[in-house]
């Protein structure tokens, strides 16, 4: 079953509220605004209101391969997201809206990253999946190791 845009179902009751940020008197965005993270991650940007589609450009579908690519797919939208939230909330940082939706994304992220790296080994160099011997970081095939598979 491909679940790689499976975040963007999942946040389609948080994403569909209009609820605005209580703790500042401004007019923030809310998170209504926002593509979901499989979306946003193909069309480069999360906020629908600084996409602009380039004429009739139609952005490719990513369709992975394996259930490894699958996940790996998971993880780089979930930190897209993560990451243009950062941006935002470098800018608007009392809004409690983007900050719990940023708190959301960082928690699935963290659980996707445990998942991956307990299946498929390290992906970054500071994993608690390293902490054995053998060195986990040489022992398992790097993605351009085409022997191994």
């Amino acid at each position: 079953m491909n679940n790689y845009n499976y975040f963007d179902v999942f946040n389609e009751t948080f994403l569909g509220t209009t609820a605005q940020n209580t703790n500042n008197n401004n007019n923030n965005m809310s998170t209504s605004i926002l593509y979901g993270p499989y979306e946003g991650f193909i069309k480069g940007n999360l906020f629908r209101n600084l996409y602009q589609q380039y004429k009739n450009y139609q952005p490719a579908p990513l369709t992975p391969r394996s259930e490894q690519e699958e996940a790996l797919l998971n993880l780089n939208q979930i930190q897209f997201a993560m990451h243009e939230l950062n941006l935002y909330l470098d800018n608007f940082p009392n809004d409690t809206n983007m900050m719990n939706q940023f708190a959301m994304f960082r928690n699935t992220y963290n659980r996707l990253l445990s998942d991956y790296e307990n299946k498929y080994g390290a992906i970054t160099i500071n994993s608690p999946t390293l902490n054995t011997v053998p060195f986990g970081w040489v022992e398992k095939a790097w993605p351009w190791d085409r022997r191994s598979m």
